[in-house]
């Protein structure tokens, strides 16, 4: 959906009685992000997504900021409110201090060294697990750089719940990242696995993945065979080849932690 200036809100804005608007930090297809001061809260500095949902989009969007509201997690972004405001949903979340890993990217003259690429996939994959063993799976559908912080500690947090879905139905779509049966609305396991996949893809060539299954040494020649391996099977095409019969890509992440572990021992992932 194409947004309009318009929509913008000012600088010093009170939004729902409670969020005064610091400054615009991002927009993007759904909405814009604002830095914002909680008023009831003790000040509390904030993060405010502004999205804008056509009518398909508004099923069960409550249902599922509800259940994302009940989550905890010190790598996961937390949301603390949301509510809707002159037909506007808005959702707000803690703000965490560190760098984009977009932005993080774009600032390397090379490649990243390969065994901190494995240890931040491990780390975001155990992540991931951990909204999938949710009473009711939580699938992101939105995995990608521009959605992982590298905090003040180093460590990675991931953030934007803006397409995730508690349930198995996907909603939203990004190049280079989203896995190809997102297109016809299937969310599973597997899907965030595909867009981990792609993301170490980026980090080990600097270069976003040509398409599904794409070998990373096409880019980066100095990748390890077992780790390219690991990316081919995490981004293939399909779920199953030779009529269903045979797995092509993870199924979950416990599956693909595990050929994370191999990697790191040296054996075919």
């Amino acid at each position: 959906m194409q947004l309009h200036q318009s929509l913008l809100l000012d600088n010093f804005q009170i939004v729902n009685e409670r969020y005064r608007i610091i400054r615009l930090l991002s927009r993007g297809g759904e909405g814009y992000i604002y830095l914002v001061q909680d008023l009831l809260n003790n000040n509390q500095i904030c993060v405010m997504k502004q999205m804008y949902l056509g009518p398909d989009d508004l099923y069960g969007i409550e249902n599922d900021y509800q259940i994302f509201g009940g989550l905890y997690h010190p790598n996961i972004v937390q949301v603390l409110d949301y509510f809707w405001n002159d037909g506007v949903f808005f959702v707000v979340m803690n703000y965490i201090a560190g760098e984009n890993m977009k932005d993080f990217i774009r600032r390397q003259a090379s490649p990243i060294e390969e065994l901190k690429v494995l240890n931040w996939t491990l780390k975001l994959a155990h992540i991931l697990r951990f909204l999938h063993d949710r009473p009711i799976p939580i699938f992101h559908a939105d995995i990608a750089p521009e959605n992982i912080v590298i905090n003040n500690n180093n460590d990675l947090v991931l953030i934007d719940f803006g397409i995730a879905r508690a349930g198995f139905e996907a909603v939203g779509l990004r190049e280079f990242y989203s896995a190809p049966e997102q297109i016809n609305g299937i969310l599973d396991a597997s899907c965030d696995v595909y867009s981990l996949g792609a993301t170490m893809y980026k980090l080990l060539t600097l270069q976003d993945q040509p398409e599904p299954g794409a070998d990373p040494r096409n880019d980066n020649p100095n990748i390890s065979p077992r780790a390219a391996e690991l990316i081919k099977r995490a981004t293939a095409k399909s779920k199953y080849m030779f009529m269903g019969l045979i797995p092509s890509r993870y199924k979950n992440m416990d599956e693909f932690i595990e050929g994370i572990h191999r990697c790191f021992i040296g054996q075919k992932a």
